[in-house]
């Protein structure tokens, strides 16, 4: 029960709160929201951050917007205690593709991997984190990229209406317990500017 305790605190603090506590604009948010997902859903864990960091900047010179703390916030949904899962599943899912289409790959059994695990666990961070590399490029690469797109694409894309519907309830609430309609409590709170960290509207 403790853990379970633990793992929702992780959520709420890590994912939910970003969300409530941001004023930015519900597409923006909700465009954080696909962003994220689709850097994390890649076996790219280490270069994330500056993956979303760099999307960020690229889209801006073309004036497209995103909130950048949420798209980290959803980022995080994979980390060294997640990695395990994400990347059995990814690897699973790329299989299945590659074996759909008849593109040849290297296979590697569910021992394979739960053997790699224990012994990554068994070294510090570091270590760790780069045994799981080497064998990640050497041994999963193309089925892990493969799954890693094939799920995390699809689940980017229902990321955006589903923030969006979910944030606007949220700040629908927050205007009924202020006894104003939605549209006034946005043009109240949410920021009319479109910086990064601009501070919330007067």
């Amino acid at each position: 029960m403790n853990f379970f305790r633990t793992i929702w605190r992780i959520i709420h603090k890590q994912i939910i709160l970003p969300f409530q506590e941001s004023y930015a604009p519900t597409h923006e948010v909700s465009l954080g929201t696909t962003i994220g997902l689709i850097w994390s859903m890649t076996p790219l864990v280490g270069v994330q951050m500056y993956l979303g960091l760099g999307t960020w900047l690229i889209l801006r010179l073309f004036r497209i917007r995103f909130y950048l703390p949420i798209a980290i916030a959803m980022i995080w949904i994979t980390n060294p205690v997640t990695l395990p899962f994400f990347y059995s599943l990814f690897y699973w899912i790329g299989k299945q593709v590659l074996l759909l289409f008849g593109i040849p790959f290297q296979q590697i059994s569910f021992d394979t991997l739960l053997a790699i695990s224990k012994e990554s666990e068994s070294m510090d961070l570091i270590s760790g984190l780069y045994h799981w590399t080497i064998f990640l490029f050497d041994k999963m690469g193309l089925p892990m990229f493969v799954g890693g797109f094939a799920f995390g694409i699809p689940l980017a894309l229902l990321g955006y209406p589903i923030t969006y519907r979910l944030l606007n309830s949220y700040r629908a609430r927050r205007a009924q317990e202020e006894g104003i309609s939605l549209k006034e409590w946005e043009l109240k709170h949410v920021r009319k500017d479109v910086g990064l960290f601009a501070a919330k509207s007067p």
